[in-house]
């Protein structure tokens, strides 16, 4: 017996509060003694529209100090390119008068700081604080000379998690791919991993698995009325402003094979 179950859910948009969802089974799910349970997620898919920047993620703050002045910018939230970002913090310095800009050169996939020569001192200190990965830079502070231009020590990263993980709190028979999480099993509720996807394809994409191998996975869970479904990322983050997500599963029952 094979049991299709298509389902879509959008997810709170609240990083303070632990959350999954719950898909209801049309019918229940009752294994017998000589019958066995399995799953197989056919599809996943969701739009790459979660924030790059927030401050759940510690990544929208940056100060700098010249003459006289003390400043701290703060991102606000939200999902942005390397030349959307650009443009609000230029925008940003153009408002508070600050005698730098930031632009991004795709070819290298750097960021760069033009300073120019407003300054009555020779030079400006920049602190990348938790801007550090975003903005490709390494150091915990620097000193730039007015009228000069600086590449950043790396690339541009806009991604604060590059894994996107389904898992269920269905118990497997096996463990799959469940070793980074150890605090997680059968026994806490949460289950095994039914998948890893990469996020790092373009922003308002679509993330997408399809299980082209036909990996079906055995279930030692012999009574089903519900699924539960968590997204994760791979520093153990529920992924808590997913848009909405699609998701097709089977359940199989299959009778024992007679030795």
């Amino acid at each position: 017996m094979t049991t299709d179950i298509y389902y879509s859910s959008s997810f709170k948009k609240d990083y303070e509060n632990y959350y999954d969802f719950n898909i209801p089974l049309d019918i229940n799910i009752d294994v017998k003694d000589d019958e066995k349970l399995f799953l197989k997620l056919i599809d996943f898919s969701m739009m790459n529209s979660m924030l790059t920047i927030s401050n759940a993620h510690k990544n929208n703050k940056f100060s700098f100090v010249y003459d006289e002045f003390d400043i701290q910018v703060i991102i606000p939230d939200g999902s942005y390119t390397a030349t959307s970002l650009r443009d609000w913090i230029n925008a940003k310095f153009l408002e508070l008068n600050a005698p730098l800009s930031l632009n991004y050169d795709k070819t290298k996939n750097k960021f760069y700081f033009i300073i120019s020569d407003d300054i009555n001192e020779l030079d400006l200190i920049f602190y990348p604080e938790g801007c550090k990965l975003l903005f490709g830079l390494t150091n915990v502070s620097y000193i730039w000379a007015k009228n000069n231009t600086y590449y950043a020590d790396t690339f541009a990263n806009m991604l604060p998690y590059s894994k996107i993980i389904v898992s269920t709190n269905l118990a497997f028979v096996c463990s799959s791919q469940n070793n980074f999480i150890s605090d997680y099993s059968s026994n806490s509720g949460m289950g095994d991993i039914l998948c890893w996807i990469n996020r790092d394809i373009p922003l308002f994409t679509t993330i997408n698995y399809i299980n082209n191998q036909g990996l079906e996975i055995e279930i030692s869970n012999k009574n089903l009325k519900f699924i539960n479904i968590l997204i994760m990322n791979e520093y153990k983050e529920f992924i808590l402003d997913c848009p909405s997500s699609f998701i097709h599963l089977q359940l199989i029952i299959k009778k024992n094979l007679i030795e």
